[in-house]
């Protein structure tokens, strides 16, 4: 068993890493995550920069006057700065590239062609699909206005060889989508498979974290359940030890032959005290070593327990009634509830003249009494009362009730009631 205190809770990369989860496929792609800064300039001097150096070329040998060159440069200079911002403004990109394509019907196709296709692939991948399909219709609105207006497309042609005007406007419309419809089918494929992604590894890490903490969970209810047998134990085996040795050393100043067969009723419950001790400390072993065991106390474990009671002095009576008790938890529960109840009697009341200890065993109920005299000059105590809340924790795990107090015929009650039915 581990120490609860070193648990500390795991950190999201640290659950990561003791899930061992998947790098990204791919060196190229582990390069892109690890870098997006490098990766959005280099989209950006691809997608405006080169288009606009290769569209000034071609300008000055097309002669094209220099004002448009320079207002195709000043809209190159401001997409740049927008796609550097497309992971989270990737709509500024896309109505930047929309008012470059109105504003500047001349030199828009030089410029702002690739940029709407990182606009559109960029809304995919870090919003969504509501927004990317947002995207692609406003794109292919204002693209397919733009070019029946700059194309006059709704003018009839008096050639009968030229189409009519509603063909050539629906053939436009159909080749501006098909243009637009592949980045924003491709962001929202790249996007689709890195949320899910994105949502894999957190399902891990909230898996991480929640066997962290079932783990630290079974660790302090153990240690509750060790603290709770070594109390019981160390409880009971001592104050029946220094009950003996009274006795013992009383009968020795007596002259009486009984001290020695006191005393070594005092070995007997020392030895058997050390025993339990030591089989209940084996589960903090290494898991390497090898642990002593022994079988748990059963039903008819109480009567032996009483019968050393009655041996160290106690005038205690014990009775059962109904089908012995199922072995396991709910016997180990009665025993030590019976334990605590007749050490406590022992502490707090040495001069009790009646001690009666009664089990009744019916219906999927077991109901254990304890009554004893109270004394007047009781011994004093030094416990903080866990011993009542033990036994009030091991009735309410078998989903039984626990009562303690005085009684008005002057005597002390202890009453638990058990669960042994299939509802516990």
């Amino acid at each position: 068993m581990s120490d609860p205190t070193s648990a500390a809770p795991a950190s999201p990369a640290e659950a990561g890493a003791a899930l061992a989860l998947p790098r990204p496929p791919g060196l190229f792609r582990r390069w892109i995550d690890r870098h997006p800064r490098a990766v959005d300039i280099a989209v950006a001097t691809v997608s405006t920069a080169l288009p606009f150096v290769v569209g000034g070329i071609a300008s000055a040998v097309a002669r094209v006057s220099t004002a448009e060159i320079v207002l195709a440069g000043v809209a190159a200079a401001l997409l740049f700065a927008a796609t550097l911002v497309r992971r989270r403004l990737p709509f500024v990109l896309l109505a930047a590239t929309l008012v470059a394509t109105v504003a500047l019907p001349d030199v828009s196709l030089m410029v702002v062609g690739f940029s709407t296709w990182v606009a559109l692939y960029s809304l995919g991948v870090f919003r969504g699909a509501r927004s990317a399909w947002i995207g692609f219709g406003v794109a292919a609105a204002v693209w397919i206005l733009d070019a029946w207006l700059l194309g006059n497309a709704f003018v009839e042609s008096p050639s009968p060889l030229v189409p009519p005007a509603w063909a050539i406007a629906i053939g436009e419309a159909i080749q501006v989508g098909m243009i637009l419809i592949i980045p924003t089918l491709v962001g929202l494929w790249v996007g689709g498979r890195r949320r899910y992604e994105q949502a894999l590894i957190a399902r891990a890490e909230d898996l991480a974290r929640e066997r962290d903490q079932r783990a630290r969970l079974a660790v302090s209810e153990e240690r509750t359940r060790i603290a709770r047998e070594m109390h019981d134990i160390v409880s009971h085996g001592l104050t029946v030890v220094i009950t003996l040795s009274e006795g013992a050393a009383a009968q020795a100043e007596a002259g009486s032959d009984r001290a020695p067969e006191a005393m070594r009723r005092v070995a007997e419950t020392g030895r058997e005290s050390l025993a339990e001790m030591r089989r209940l400390l084996g589960v903090l072993r290494a898991p390497d070593d090898r642990a002593e065991l022994a079988p748990q106390p059963v039903a008819e474990s109480i009567g032996a327990l009483v019968a050393r009671f009655r041996d160290a002095g106690m005038p205690v009576t014990w009775t059962a009634e109904g089908p012995a008790l199922p072995p396991g938890g709910v016997a180990l529960a009665a025993y030590r509830i019976v334990q605590e109840s007749l050490t406590n009697v022992l502490r707090h009341a040495p001069g009790a003249r009646r001690v009666s200890v009664a089990l009744r065993h019916a219906d999927g109920r077991a109901t254990l009494t304890i009554d004893s005299d109270m004394t007047r000059d009781p011994a004093p105590s030094g416990g903080a009362g866990r011993g009542l809340v033990g036994m009030h924790e091991r009735a309410a795990l078998h989903r039984g009730t626990f009562e303690a107090g005085p009684r008005p015929d002057g005597r002390w009650r202890v009453r638990a009631e058990l669960t042994t039915g299939e509802a516990a």
